[in-house]
């Protein structure tokens, strides 16, 4: 019996990029690379390129074989770890949520610029900044920089790669690049152009006292990224399926925020109890279309279904949402709403006709209008 082919990581990706390719997987070399770095136990997919002269092992072969086999029948790389990044912070997914997207970050951060306090970066002087270069420029490489530089060097001239900072590139299974249809739409363009990272915000702890409600929960990442990110922040987190609340209380104990945050079981705001008042109200509906033929089947076929679909237009969330928010908002209070391509405008005419204020649309980075905004209504 002839022995099998023994692999190094960089030639067992571009054969499995390759291969993925072949069955129509978008971002085939990203996913392939973020995967055996699983199998291997890299920290990413810089250590994947570092540490190229390595041999995959006989049983991390098989676990990706696996992998791979689960990612060409186009489960998606978040569900095959049971894990995604939202916001800086590791969530546990599974069938029962929909996987935290990149662009309901843009809907958490409309929340935090309405309510953190504006603060101008502290700048350096041209004297501090001419003595650090000094620092950095007088600075010994030791042994291993020289060892890391030259493997570094090594494998750009051989494979013509690129190696940028893992957390520029991915985002836990997902490559960091904004489509020009929903995320959850269509087919990613072929001149995938990487779009600028999500703004940072730090926790802040003279934030105001602000109470937040969470509608559609699902893994919990709207909530638990605010609570992280405003520590003077308390939440309701309102879901009609008792499996998503329970793991959505897994992910808030993990990030130390479950103590300011209250799990309810509900249906959109009949989930609030009379005379409570939020000074935000989140939401990323479900607003797809049934049967919409440009629906990506890892979103199809494994995202359930309660998260996705919005009525024969999509909008049946919004018409629930939008004319009883006012009841349950504070006075200043704002109301943040997810939206899909296309949708932003019916949308923001919906929250105009009850009577909110400052209505306004924020676009994600490859230009979709996708959170729409308003405050209370006087």
């Amino acid at each position: 019996m002839a022995e099998e082919k023994t692999w190094q990581p960089l030639e067992l990706v571009k054969v499995t990029a390759d291969y993925l390719a072949g069955k129509k997987i978008p971002d085939a070399r990203v996913d392939a690379e973020i995967l055996l770095c699983e199998v291997m136990g890299l920290r990413g997919r810089v250590d994947l390129y570092a540490g190229f002269e390595k041999e995959v092992t006989p049983q991390q072969l098989a676990s990706y074989r696996e992998c791979v086999r689960r990612r060409a029948a186009r489960e998606p790389v978040s569900r095959i770890l049971g894990r995604r990044d939202f916001m800086g912070i590791r969530f546990t997914v599974g069938p029962e949520v929909l996987s935290p997207r990149p662009e309901t970050e843009l809907l958490v951060e409309a929340a935090l610029e309405a309510f953190l306090p504006k603060k101008k970066p502290l700048e350096k002087t041209s004297e501090e900044a001419a003595a650090e270069a000094d620092r950095d420029a007088a600075r010994p490489e030791t042994e291993a920089d020289s060892r890391e530089r030259a493997a570094l060097d090594r494998l750009l001239d051989s494979y013509a790669e690129d190696v940028e900072d893992e957390a520029e590139l991915e985002r836990d299974g997902e490559i960091s690049v904004k489509p020009k249809k929903d995320a959850i739409r269509g087919a990613r363009p072929a001149d995938k152009i990487p779009a600028p990272p999500s703004r940072k915000f730090p926790v802040t702890l003279d934030a105001p006292l602000v109470r937040a409600l969470d509608l559609g929960t699902g893994s919990g990442c709207i909530a638990v990224a605010l609570a992280a990110k405003m520590p003077s922040a308390t939440l309701v987190a309102v879901d009609a399926s008792p499996r998503a609340l329970a793991l959505a209380k897994r992910n808030a104990a993990a990030a130390n925020v479950l103590d300011r945050i209250s799990f309810r079981q509900g249906d959109w705001l009949g989930g609030c109890k009379a005379g409570e008042r939020f000074e935000a109200i989140l939401a990323n509906p479900p607003y797809l279309v049934q049967g919409d033929p440009e629906i990506w089947p890892e979103v199809a076929k494994y995202d359930p279904p309660l998260a996705l679909y919005g009525g024969k237009d999509g909008l049946d969330c919004y018409r629930r949402i939008v004319p009883d928010a006012p009841e349950f908002l504070a006075e200043e209070g704002w109301l943040f709403l997810e939206v899909g391509a296309g949708q932003a405008a019916w949308v923001r005419d919906l929250l105009i006709k009850y009577g909110f204020r400052a209505v306004g649309v924020v676009r994600d980075y490859a230009g979709v209008e996708r959170v729409v905004k308003g405050k209370a209504p006087k």
